[in-house]
């Protein structure tokens, strides 16, 4: 059994000027902090696993390959089936916190839009 203290994990993201942060990590399945300053994004990729991601602080658009569109705020969670495209942007003024979950161990792949 581990623990961790996800607003002290994300100060320490901000102290540090650290965008992820890990949480927990076993051979099948992770869960770490993501910390995005406004205007930030990650590039439109995909995992292998399905993921969650619920936002702790701000405003984040979460956009598919498609061009479809949804922005989601605090208290709020995603998931993405495997290999779903995505790509996050902090759309808001203040950071960004996310809380992400994904059923694999660190180092999966990421596969971007332009790999495939």
């Amino acid at each position: 059994m581990d623990f961790a203290n996800i607003n002290e994990t994300a100060e320490q993201a901000k102290n540090q000027n650290k965008r992820f942060m890990p949480l927990f990590g076993v051979d099948n399945f992770r869960s770490w902090i993501l910390y995005f300053q406004p205007g930030e994004h990650t590039d439109m990729h995909y995992h292998m696993s399905p993921e969650t991601f619920l936002v702790l602080q701000g405003q984040a658009s979460v956009k598919g390959l498609k061009g479809e569109e949804r922005i989601i705020g605090k208290n709020e969670i995603v998931f993405f089936g495997a290999k779903d495209y995505y790509q996050i942007t902090n759309v808001g003024d203040e950071p960004l916190v996310l809380v992400g979950n994904r059923s694999e161990a660190f180092g999966g792949a990421h596969v971007t839009a332009k790999e495939s």
